[in-house]
């Protein structure tokens, strides 16, 4: 069948990231045997998509749906708003059945297939339900015993169970070299995937949801393989996009043989929970590239990471800091003001602690997005708050000591305290830094720059 994939995601800040969960899909489709073409809203425009539609007459066109929203409590945006237009031009282009997936869409299967008025849905991992899709629409054989799919009976939406597969995918990859070009132009950081399934118990996170809490290895050799693959289409840095590398310490340890032993001279970043380590292990993962680390603290306060789900206290934050320090790691810290637990006390204790922290950075933001489902979710209800029923328009908890606008002033006061706060948006000093670096090739986040900058505004004279 000839398949017309498109990615919907459009967000190009603080940098384009590179559709790996259609890239993996696209080649699963292709090991079929199916004909699949790309198009690529970050820099393909709807208008072309139609004209192409309207062209190539495809089977199936498929929407991979990477975000419903950017998640800022202080200046929202839906990416789902015009996109039911954008489906109804393309069943005006051509005949096609419309599929819709991505991890956007896994969190919210009913509403979205509903909003969007497509003909089915795929919740979950895509490399297996999506070739079995498409069998079942060849045969006219019936679709509904396949895992993850959302379909409409009778008038009515229906589901069937999503099931993660006991395996993450492991075929080979071979990303279409126009496609990765089009992003390096763009600056894009380059991913890649070691495993799928998060056991962790963040009361807010949809990584469940998504991948499921089984967490599935990928093989060494296949990841040694696309990175190799990226690196000769020009690409010298990586970021592993596991919700976190380090849910098991001898996965992480086994990883850094792999990639130590086959000597591919690729720099990496990911995100990490902040845990103690051991010296040696982080020794053995700066040979293996690690440049950069991403610590999905949330609060410096204990009781609010208790509130929040979370499996360490600041006396583990304090302590991997000064281990990622020591062995000259970049690092950063993400934290949410605002969520269960959180008050002005608590918001303090995090500022007061961050001055024993050496970091690069520190990315506060305001509010807890509220996703179905979810633990956070289940706690609202049972708290006898009224939800929303509908939560594809953002919605946002915050406790009711605290407020958006009074968050963000506090988190600014700080900056001109401690220049390694950032604002909620970068300066346009620093987003001209960036693109300077980016212009001159320079792979990798480049967080580390942003205290330097922020600083550096601050003295300039006014």
């Amino acid at each position: 069948m000839r398949i017309l994939l498109v990615s919907l995601n459009r967000v190009a800040d603080p940098y384009p990231v590179f559709p790996l969960g259609m890239a993996y899909v696209a080649d699963a489709l292709r090991a079929r045997g199916h004909e699949v073409l790309l198009h690529d809203l970050l820099y393909q425009s709807e208008q072309d998509l139609e004209a192409r539609a309207e062209a190539l007459k495809p089977d199936v066109v498929a929407l991979s749906l990477r975000n419903i929203d950017n998640v800022r409590a202080d200046q929202m945006v839906s990416y789902i708003r015009g996109l039911r237009d954008l489906v109804g031009r393309l069943r005006t282009a051509c005949a096609a059945r419309i599929v819709v997936g991505g991890a956007g869409f896994s969190v919210f299967p009913d509403e979205v297939l509903e909003h969007l008025t497509a003909d089915y849905g795929l919740c979950g991992e895509a490399e297996s339900s999506f070739p079995a899709l498409l069998d079942c629409l060849a045969s006219g054989e019936t679709p509904e015993a396949i895992p993850g799919l959302v379909y409409w009976q009778g008038g009515r939406l229906r589901r069937s169970q999503c099931v993660s597969a006991l395996q993450a995918p492991d075929a080979a990859f071979a990303p279409d070299a126009d496609w990765v070009a089009a992003y390096r132009q763009r600056g894009a950081v380059f991913n890649v995937q070691s495993q799928r399934g998060c056991p962790l118990r963040c009361c807010y996170c949809t990584y469940p949801l998504i991948e499921g809490r089984n967490r599935r290895l990928r093989s060494y050799e296949r990841i040694v393989q696309e990175l190799r693959a990226w690196k000769a289409l020009g690409v010298n840095y990586v970021f592993f996009v596991d919700s976190v590398l380090n849910t098991s310490s001898g996965h992480l340890r086994r990883l850094a043989e792999a990639l130590i032993e086959a000597n591919t001279g690729m720099q990496w970043g990911c995100f990490m929970r902040p845990q103690v380590f051991k010296a040696e292990d982080l020794d053995q993962l700066y040979q293996a590239g690690l440049r950069h680390v991403e610590f999905g603290s949330d609060s410096f306060s204990d009781s609010v990471l208790k509130a929040y789900g979370k499996s360490f206290g600041f006396e583990e934050i304090r302590i991997a800091s000064e281990q990622m320090r020591e062995v000259g790691i970049h690092f950063c810290h993400f934290l949410i003001f605002g969520g269960l637990g959180e008050s002005k006390a608590t918001m303090e204790e995090s500022f007061e602690r961050s001055q024993k922290l050496p970091s690069d950075v520190f990315f506060a933001f305001p509010g807890m997005r509220v996703y179905p489902r979810t633990p956070l979710w289940h706690q609202l209800r049972e708290r006898g708050l009224s939800l929303p029923e509908n939560l594809l328009e953002p919605y946002f908890f915050i406790e009711p000591e605290l407020s958006v606008d009074g968050i963000v002033a506090r988190v600014e006061a700080q900056i001109p305290v401690d220049s390694r706060w950032m604002p909620a948006d970068l300066p346009a000093s620093t987003q001209a830094f960036v693109a300077k670096l980016r212009a001159r090739k320079i792979e990798g986040p480049l967080w580390e720059y942003f205290g330097l900058l922020n600083r550096f505004a601050q003295s300039a004279p006014r």
